[in-house]
């Protein structure tokens, strides 16, 4: 019986999985990227915590923006509903206040309170 002859090492096998270069961040990336921050930092600071929570609150809104395209429309668009619902409550808390009549007393006519500045 004959033996076969052992191959000569060549060097190293070919490796079953290629490694390639990570793909260069194309400027929609970057852009996704700094939006996600500033809406990150606002969701941290709407949390109103300064603490662990308004970072994981930040981190948490930040990775799902950029790790989902429908994340970042319901994180963006939540945090937008958010604003504008503030705001209209602002505003609406502002005309109240307008709107408050004064019950101290009866109306004092123009006339009667030029009178009085004029006399003074």
């Amino acid at each position: 019986m004959k033996r076969k002859a052992p191959r000569p090492v060549s060097g190293p096998a070919a490796p079953l999985v290629t490694i390639r270069p990570p793909k260069k961040a194309g400027l929609l990336r970057k852009a996704a990227r700094v939006g996600a921050t500033i809406v990150a930092a606002r969701v941290a600071a709407a949390t109103g915590k300064k603490g662990v929570v308004g970072l994981l609150a930040g981190a948490g809104a930040k990775r799902l923006i950029m790790r989902y395209p429908a994340g970042a429309l319901f994180v963006t668009g939540a945090y937008m509903a958010g604003r504008v619902y503030e705001a209209n409550r602002e505003l609406k808390r502002k005309k109240a206040q307008k709107l408050l009549s004064d019950q101290s007393g009866g109306a004092i006519p123009i006339e009667s309170a030029r009178k009085a500045l004029k006399g003074q």
